[in-house]
């Protein structure tokens, strides 16, 4: 099944018209009637609204249509990736600093300060390698350039303390 007959299928299902759709989503109308007729496609952060508002994943909406998976770029996904793996390293950093900060007794932060900072950088750092590993899992490329460096030299280094 194709995608724009599957969005039909479902929207049906969910009891809803294309307007109430369309004005979930804030779209006209006629971007759902051409989604479902096949003469258009979502885009990707459209397609993540429309997941959760039918209640379905990514890959049941997308699972069968081929056309609909060709149209996405790696671009797209980069794109939407990308700004949000940024902020997560940048606050990732910041918890970094104040425990740093905290353990040269710079500042002093009491337990309660102290506690929302580690579990703060814990969930970032989760979150981080989540995104790494779906990185590498659909081959998103999503490192910045350092981070290419970095890997090639220390990929060199192991190679040579081998020998």
């Amino acid at each position: 099944m194709e995608f724009g007959e599957h969005l039909e299928q479902v929207r049906k299902q969910k009891g809803m018209s294309q307007q109430t759709l369309s004005n979930l989503l804030f779209v006209t109308r006629q971007t759902i009637s051409h989604w479902e007729n096949g003469k258009t496609y979502p885009d990707f952060n459209l397609l993540i609204c429309l997941s959760d508002i039918l209640d379905l994943s990514l890959d049941e909406l997308l699972r069968e249509d081929g056309k609909m998976k060709d149209s996405f770029t790696k671009k797209d996904v980069q794109g939407f990736f990308k700004p949000i793996y940024r902020r997560l390293l940048l606050a990732d950093l910041c918890f970094v600093i104040i425990l740093f900060l905290e353990a040269t007794d710079v500042i002093r932060l009491t337990i309660w300060g102290f506690i929302p900072v580690v579990v703060g950088s814990l969930i970032v750092s989760y979150v981080v390698t989540r995104l790494k590993r779906l990185d590498r899992q659909y081959q998103f490329d999503m490192r910045y350039t350092w981070q290419k460096s970095t890997e090639k030299l220390f990929n060199f280094i192991h190679k040579h303390s081998q020998r």
